[in-house]
């Protein structure tokens, strides 16, 4: 199974060693790519280049300009749609901590989060089968 994550390089952080050691763990003989945009509104186009040899894509970025999520989410979802390629599209607004503990606590807790997405999305599709709400009786 080919992975590929797509991110950018004005991203103000790189999650993707550590998701990828993460899974490497998890998944038996994976293998992992990373690619890297120049520019946050190429993420689309280099997911599209990336789609055929892949068998899923993490695409992740922080976005300076939460304006601009979108509509690179929206040609995220032509791309998917187009490629049939399985991708998990996180593009957020930039909110890291500037305190390098807190930053250091939150890109852990990013690989974590990232790494629980995936493993979900690939093989326990059950896992997000909502529950009814509970009423306080």
């Amino acid at each position: 199974m080919k992975i590929t994550f797509i991110g950018y390089k004005d991203s103000p952080v790189n999650i993707f060693d550590g998701l990828a050691a993460a899974l490497r763990k998890k998944i038996s003989g994976v293998e992992i790519e990373q690619r890297f945009a120049p520019f946050l509104e190429d993420l689309p186009k280099l997911a599209q280049e990336s789609a055929e040899e892949s068998d899923f894509m993490f695409v992740f970025a922080l976005a300076p300009d939460e304006k601009e999520i979108p509509v690179i989410e929206e040609k995220l979802i032509d791309v998917e749609l187009k490629t049939k390629t399985r991708m998990l599209k996180a593009i957020r607004e930039d909110s890291m901590p500037a305190d390098e503990e807190e930053f250091l606590a939150e890109k852990d807790a990013l690989v974590d989060e990232f790494t629980e997405l995936i493993i979900g999305i690939l093989f326990n599709e059950k896992k997000f089968r909502p529950e009814d709400r509970e009423f306080g009786l």
